[in-house]
C-alpha cells in the first residue's frame, strides 16, 4: 500500500501531464510507482513502537532473540520504558528518579515478583501476541514483562535501560522451538481467527555458487566505492592474498550471502561484506564493511547499513577516524513475516 502522500503526488503528476504523449505519462507512473529502497542505516537500536493505549492494553513490535528456554523481546524506547514504570511501578519515580533507581536495582517486573515470569494485574492488558523467527511464525503467551536499568545511570542517564517480554510458545509438541533473531508482535484486536502453533516459512532456492559470486562482487565495488568518496586520500585497495569466505564463522575476508522472500513471488539476496583493505603505501591494514540487498539481475538494490572504514587498536577493531562508526555486520538471517498469511 503506498502512502496517501505519494497517491496524491501521482494524481497530480497525471492532470499536469495532460499535454505529454501517453507513453511519456506511463514512463512517468512507472518512475512514481517503482518500489524505492530505504536510506541506509548507521546502526540498529532496540527501539520499537510500542504503546500503552488509554485503557491499558499493549501494542507494538519489538525485535529479541529466541532460546532453548524463553523468547525474549526488547525495547530501549525511554518513553515506552518510563509509561511503564509511571503506570505500573510508581514506587520507582521517587529519590534520585527512574533511571537511577532502574540502575541500583538492575531488575524489576511488572507483575507479581515472587512469581518471576507471571504478568499479574499490575502489567498492561496484552491480547494477542505473535512472534516471527527464521523458522516461520507463531502465537505465543506473554509470561512476564520486566525493566532492566542501565549500569551507567549516574553519569548518561536512561542509556543502557531496557524493556524485556519475556514469551512461551503456545504450540504443539512436535514443533520446533523458536530460536535466534526474532520479531515480536503485541495486537491490540484478537478478532481474527488463526491455526495456533507454528506456521512454517515457505523454503527459499539457494542461490548459485555464480550467483553468489556476482552478489559478492557487486556489493564490494558498491562498498569501495563509497568509501574512496569519504576517504579519498587513503586511495584503498583489497589485499591482493586474500580470497572471501562465503557463510562461514570467519569475520574477516568474508561474507554472509542469504536469499529471503521479499514477496509472495520475490526473493532477493542480503550480502554482508567484511573485507581487508591497504592504503597509498601499503603500510596500514584496514577492514571495510558494507550490508547491501539485491535482486538476481542487479537492477533493484538496496544499501541497508552505510559502508564502514574499521582500524585495529590494541587488537580490537575499533572505528576508522574521528567520524567513523565502530559497527560491522555478520550472521545474517531471514525472519518469517507476521503480518501476513
Amino acid at each position: 500500500m503506498l502512502p496517501s502522500r505519494i497517491l496524491a503526488v501521482t494524481t497530480t503528476a497525471v492532470f499536469a501531464g495532460s499535454a505529454l504523449t501517453g507513453c511519456a505519462v506511463g514512463r512517468r507512473l512507472g518512475d512514481m510507482l517503482r518500489e524505492r529502497p530505504p536510506a541506509p542505516l548507521d546502526s540498529m537500536s532496540r527501539a520499537s513502537d510500542a504503546r500503552i493505549d488509554s485503557l491499558g492494553i499493549l501494542a507494538g513490535s519489538f525485535v529479541g532473540e529466541g532460546t532453548s528456554r524463553a523468547v525474549h523481546l526488547l525495547s530501549s524506547d525511554t518513553a515506552f520504558i518510563s509509561e511503564l514504570a509511571r503506570r505500573y511501578r510508581p514506587d520507582l519515580l521517587g529519590g534520585e528518579g527512574l533511571w537511577r533507581e532502574l540502575s541500583r536495582r538492575r531488575v524489576v517486573g511488572l507483575g507479581d515478583e515472587s512469581r518471576r515470569r507471571t504478568v499479574g494485574r499490575r502489567g498492561p492488558e496484552i491480547r494477542r501476541a505473535l512472534v516471527g523467527s527464521p523458522l516461520g511464525h507463531t502465537e505465543v503467551t506473554v509470561d512476564g514483562i520486566f525493566l532492566h536499568g542501565g549500569r551507567g545511570a549516574a553519569q548518561c542517564g536512561s542509556l543502557g535501560a531496557q524493556a524485556e517480554l519475556v514469551v512461551r510458545e503456545a504450540r504443539d509438541a512436535d514443533d520446533p522451538p523458536l530460536r535466534g533473531p526474532v520479531l515480536g508482535v503485541v495486537l491490540a484486536d484478537e478478532s481474527e481467527t488463526r491455526a495456533r502453533g507454528l506456521v512454517r516459512r515457505p523454503e527459499v532456492p539457494k542461490p548459485s555458487e555464480a550467483l553468489i559470486g556476482d552478489l559478492v562482487q557487486r556489493t564490494g565495488r558498491e562498498m569501495d566505492s563509497t568509501l574512496a568518496a569519504l576517504y579519498p586520500s587513503l586511495q584503498l585497495r583489497p589485499v591482493r592474498s586474500s580470497g572471501v569466505e562465503i557463510n562461514t564463522l570467519a569475520d574477516l575476508d568474508a561474507a554472509d550471502v542469504i536469499a529471503f522472500r521479499a514477496g509472495p513471488a520475490t526473493i532477493r539476496y542480503a550480502v554482508s561484506l567484511r573485507g581487508r583493505r591497504v592504503g597509498a603505501g601499503g603500510r596500514d591494514t584496514l577492514v571495510a564493511t558494507a550490508v547491501m540487498v539485491w535482486d538476481s539481475a542487479g537492477a533493484w538494490r538496496q544499501t541497508v547499513f552505510q559502508p564502514t572504514l574499521l582500524a585495529a587498536f590494541g587488537g580490537q577493531l575499533d572505528a576508522y577516524g574521528m567520524a567513523g562508526r565502530p559497527y560491522y555486520w555478520r550472521r545474517l538471517q531471514p525472519i518469517s513475516d507476521v503480518a501476513f498469511a
